[in-house]
């Protein structure tokens, strides 16, 4: 095919967007907010209502991260020293580290060869006396089709189930939105996620108590009832500025058409490798997901990173979080004593998965670029499996 390649159409995983017109109403909202409260004020607690509206739960609580959001969901769920939680290991260190930093064991499943989210199956089988809840991760933006059945048996049997949703802003599982489909769902603003306010993170949920004890913990565990300065929980500094606030606004009001965008190269993406049999997608089932990433699975042995170079050179960036799994990461061998070979499948199927270029900014021939020098870079990167 013809084809040029525009820095205007970055063919990469990670864009962020303010479109012009948002941008001048930041700078109209920034002369405001030098001359009023730099925290904590109105923008926030409209940003917070506004996403959480959007996820269809009742209330938002706004976070410098989402490391900080997830600690502070597992503390307020209640969260105690030595209580175990389930976690995937395909998911970023945050998610099973803030289990440990409020006290509680990670206990790693393995995840989902069609979904590459939790495997709820196996999650189940490490269920104990000791089990309070568990960490589900849409990974790449997809809600896996078994998830609301998992919550549901997870929390009549009087346990929690927290949503990762750093991936999964707007995604949608039989008409519900990622976030309010279990207790409390965490999302992340950084950078390289679909909305961004630079770093930042929320955490929504339908919970009165649970939001009363997360805006205290946003606020460095004060007793929010009280006219006195009182402090209930051993808390941090988790407040959110207006700066941020105000992105955030400006991102949610562009979130829909940055979702219609990627949802459509990822059609293109679906309609272009169901011709070939090199590699697969992830399987949404009667999800929607909003395709943080475009995952792919390797149908033959392949060398990722001589792929990965290759690619490079038709300026296609791909990539593949997270290496090395979570269970597989420095910190978590040296705190639990894991190793390779505890979760083989997912060990397995995570050396084969890359992710394409996903973002606002790409055209239709951009995804239909992204396939054919995939495919074409693919076959000399296939690894001979008889040579060992």
């Amino acid at each position: 095919m013809s084809y040029s390649a525009s820095a205007e159409h970055p063919l990469t995983t990670a864009c962020p967007y303010f479109p012009p017109e948002e941008q001048a109403w930041l700078q109209a909202e920034l002369v405001q907010i030098l001359d009023g409260k730099l925290a904590m004020g109105p923008r926030v607690a409209r940003f917070e209502q506004e996403f959480a509206n959007f996820c269809g739960a009742e209330y938002g609580v706004a976070f410098p991260s989402c490391t900080a959001a997830l600690e502070s969901a597992l503390l307020a769920l209640g969260t105690q020293p030595s209580d175990e939680v389930l976690v995937p290991v395909q998911t970023f260190t945050a998610t099973g580290i803030t289990i440990h930093l409020v006290g509680g064991c990670p206990v790693f499943t393995e995840i989902s060869t069609d979904t590459f989210s939790m495997d709820f199956d196996d999650a189940w089988s490490r269920v104990t006396d000791r089990t309070r809840g568990a960490i589900v991760v849409h990974f790449g933006g997809l809600v896996a089709p078994g998830f609301p059945e998992f919550a549901a048996r997870m929390r009549s049997t009087g346990r929690f189930v927290v949503e990762d949703a750093a991936h999964a802003h707007g995604a949608e599982l039989d008409g519900r939105r990622a976030g309010a489909l279990a207790d409390a769902g965490c999302f992340s603003f950084h950078s390289t996620k679909i909305m961004t306010t630079g770093e930042g993170g929320m955490v929504v949920t339908s919970n009165p108590r649970l939001t009363e004890l997360a805006r205290s913990l946003q606020n460095r565990g004060v007793d929010m009832s009280s006219a006195e300065e009182l402090y209930l929980w051993p808390g941090r500094n988790n407040r959110f500025t207006e700066i941020a606030a105000a992105m955030g606004l400006s991102q949610l009001r562009c979130l829909g058409g940055f979702l219609e965008r990627r949802r459509r190269i990822a059609a293109i993406y679906d309609q272009r490798l169901a011709a070939g049999d090199l590699f697969r997608p992830l399987a949404p089932g009667t999800g929607v997901p909003s395709y943080w990433r475009y995952v792919v699975v390797a149908r033959v042995p392949l060398d990722r990173r001589r792929l990965k170079t290759a690619l490079a050179t038709d300026s296609i960036i791909i990539d593949w979080p997270y290496d090395p799994a979570l269970h597989l990461q420095p910190v978590a061998r040296h705190l639990f004593g894991t190793k390779p070979g505890m979760f083989p499948r997912s060990e397995e199927v995570m050396a084969k998965h890359v992710c394409l270029p996903v973002n606002v900014h790409m055209r239709d021939i951009d995804a239909e670029y992204v396939v054919e020098r995939l495919t074409y870079h693919a076959v000399h990167s296939v690894v001979d499996a008889s040579v060992t």
